[in-house]
């Protein structure tokens, strides 16, 4: 099960037209490959078939969509996989491992201070903690000296 919705769509017939609904709006997006480049692109259509974004190339891990209209979708999709083997979007892994995710994770996973919380990760400062008392993140500044750091004075004279 995966933690994002998605928008499924048919790759065996492309281009592929699909409709989704985001907020009271229904819009469509087309789907075609360019098998020179084994790349997938897509148009996005409103509801009454104007063109809204054309030519887009689907982008691992990048929205289809990141400029602020209020004539697009107000969600956010994104290619990528939630196993994180792929990181590239081709006609061979799309609908299969990657897939067009909703980028609508529930508060509860997205916001530390709603996760659950155990003994080896008791301030819950990052979900990437592994929970063995030991993280790959840094959470606190380092106390190594780095010759590019501002110097702890730096604000004084301000």
């Amino acid at each position: 099960m995966s933690l994002h919705d998605k928008l499924v769509v048919d790759t065996s017939d492309m281009p592929n037209y699909s409709v989704f609904t985001s907020g009271a709006e229904n819009f469509t997006i087309e789907l075609y490959y360019r098998d020179r480049f084994d790349s997938i692109y897509f148009n996005l259509y409103d509801a009454d078939d104007t063109p809204l974004i054309t030519g887009e190339k689907l982008v691992y891990g990048m929205p289809l969509w990141n400029i602020n209209d209020a004539n697009l979708p107000a969600d956010r999709i994104v290619p990528f996989d939630e196993a994180g083997v792929e990181n590239s979007v081709s006609i061979d892994n799309f609908q299969t491992s990657v897939f067009l995710y909703y980028d609508d994770l529930d508060p509860d996973i997205e916001d530390p201070s709603n996760a659950d919380v155990d003994e080896n990760d008791t301030d819950n400062s990052d979900l990437l903690d592994d929970d063995t008392g030991s993280s790959l993140i840094e959470d606190e500044p380092s106390d190594d000296s780095n010759e590019y750091a501002l110097p702890s004075d730096w604000g004084d004279n301000l």
